[in-house]
């Protein structure tokens, strides 16, 4: 095992507890199938690409960076929209999403936490 495998799981776990928690708390209980589909995929995603990136660590091949590769493009993208959900937030626009009230912002702040930890990790094993 590397160096970075610890701050890697830590990543891993924050960003599938936020989006576990973010499920839990944004989806209304008259909601349709499809958030809840929506949900299960993000997670299913995170899940797969996590399985491959442990995988790689325990011993590294080539298909195992592109699934570190592919995570940093998760954490990218998640970290991107979740900033973007907190400037939502700020506006204050609809009924719906993020209003920056502290039960808001728990679940979009361990997905970012999660986010940031892995994209410094990328600097360590550097």
């Amino acid at each position: 095992m590397t160096s970075h495998f610890t701050p890697r799981i830590y990543a891993i776990l924050l960003m599938a507890a936020g989006y576990g928690w973010a499920g839990g708390h944004y989806i209304p209980q008259d909601a349709p199938a499809t958030a809840y589909l929506f949900q299960a995929v993000i997670l299913t995603i995170l899940l797969i690409l996590s399985a491959g990136v442990i995988r790689a660590m325990a011993a590294p091949t080539p298909l195992g960076r592109r699934y570190v590769l592919a995570l940093t493009i998760f954490a990218i993208l998640t970290l991107l929209i979740n900033l973007a959900n907190i400037v939502r937030g700020m506006t204050g626009a609809g009924p719906g999403g993020s209003h920056n009230a502290l039960v808001d912002l728990v679940p979009i702040g361990l997905i970012i936490a999660g986010d940031v930890l892995w994209l410094a990790s990328l600097r360590r094993s550097q």
